[in-house]
């Protein structure tokens, strides 16, 4: 039971600095001489409606109420594979959206902004830290399994959005075929990331039913 406790938070603990990580290396690869805002503006420009602003606070997010782009100021300016990459791939959920997407459409009813599901895999740590009896494991069981389903839609979300950007990027003539390369390749690192956590939440729903079968 104990080595189920370990595996699973290890893998949602890898995805997390798995992450940063993929930030911090890539973060000093100039990739083009315009910002983030004019080529996510590119990438986008068909697409009118889609309002892309800067966001003063850390983070990049769609906001899947209003239909807004907003972009970290570091993502707004940066010229860098990391921070265009995250601009680029919130433009990718943009569109999807426009485009009806089942998954986005789910979502948006309770959240307002996709960044709110990185707290999911935080919640699914508490719980598999604290679920040692039968009842921990009951109440657990009904938490994770909503974690579960808002991991599932959200890769899900990721997927149709690369496959966009992926048919999508040659648009952006600012950037070279080579770093185009690498903008996809980044995506799919963090389709990789997101999928990593997931089976580690799998993982802690199989430790949560062996409590329940054992005792």
């Amino acid at each position: 039971m104990n080595i189920l406790l370990y595996i699973s938070n290890g893998l949602i603990i890898t995805g997390f600095l798995w992450y940063l990580l993929l930030i911090f290396l890539n973060s000093h690869k100039k990739i083009s001489e315009d910002n983030g805002f004019d080529i996510t503006k590119d990438l986008i420009s068909e697409y009118d409606s889609i309002n892309i602003i800067e966001n003063t606070g850390k983070f990049t997010f769609y906001n899947i109420k209003r239909q807004v782009i907003k972009l970290s100021t570091r993502c707004y300016y940066a010229n860098d594979l990391s921070y265009i990459s995250i601009g680029i791939l919130e433009a990718g959920i943009s569109i999807v959206d426009k485009e009806d997407n089942k998954y986005i459409n789910i979502l948006k009813k309770i959240f307002s902004n996709l960044k709110l599901l990185y707290i999911f895999p935080i919640i699914s740590l508490i719980i598999n830290i604290n679920s040692y009896t039968v009842k921990d494991a009951e109440i657990g069981l009904i938490l994770l399994s909503i974690c579960v389903i808002i991991s599932y839609l959200f890769i899900n979300i990721l997927n149709d959005s690369l496959v966009w950007i992926n048919k999508n990027i040659n648009k952006i003539k600012t950037i070279s075929k080579d770093n185009r390369l690498s903008i996809l390749n980044y995506l799919k690192n963090i389709i990789t990331i997101n999928k990593l956590i997931f089976f580690g939440e799998l993982l802690i729903i199989i430790r949560l039913v062996s409590i329940m079968i054992e005792r």
